[in-house]
């Protein structure tokens, strides 16, 4: 299996359950990794994933608000195997730094594993 991944994309976003989340934003964190079988030919991108297509899809999907980050992973998830039909696995795993807990708390996450 081949495995590519992006990680620590940084982004500016406004997902949350809470309404001023949703209008003061957050910075997030983005991993997304996707294997797929090792290609006949691999010095063809058409037989590969395309990591500014990852990138693309991710910026796409984080573009717009949420008030969960369990949709947001699942949207990336889903476009990026409709994107891609060859992945045979995938992990998108979405952190949010400083959540409003009213702790002292680096970041909350969420992750999607998914075997297709």
């Amino acid at each position: 299996m081949l495995t590519i991944a992006l990680e620590r994309i940084r982004f500016f976003a406004h997902h949350g359950f809470y309404a001023e989340e949703r209008v003061i934003g957050n910075h997030f964190l983005l991993d997304v990794l996707v294997q797929l079988p090792e290609p006949e030919h691999p010095s063809q991108l058409a037989e590969s994933v395309n990591y500014e297509a990852l990138f693309s899809i991710s910026k796409e999907v984080m573009e717009v608000p949420q008030a969960l980050l369990e949709q947001v992973v699942h949207d990336i998830s889903e476009k990026v195997k409709a994107r891609f039909p060859v992945i045979r696995y995938s992990k998108v795993t979405l952190r949010k730094q400083a959540p409003p807990f009213g702790g002292d708390l680096a970041w909350s996450c969420v992750a999607l594993e998914k075997q297709y």
